[in-house]
């Protein structure tokens, strides 16, 4: 069972609406996927980490 984020309202097993997440196997899925209505939801380690020191450092250090 994969995880899909809800892109468009529809009805599967249950009303899903935008926003909400989904699993489903993906045989079962690839027609809304391929409609655009689910999208493969990412998963915590496919995020990209967010740098903090670029925010606090000054771009120039001799000002």
């Amino acid at each position: 069972m994969k995880t899909y984020d809800v892109i468009r309202q529809h009805y599967g097993d249950r009303q899903y609406m935008p926003g909400e997440t989904r699993e489903a196997s993906p045989s079962d899925v690839k027609h809304l996927v391929d409609a655009g209505v689910l999208k493969e939801a990412k998963t915590k380690a496919e995020t990209a980490p967010a740098n903090k020191a670029e925010k606090a450092a000054p771009k120039n250090k001799s000002a």
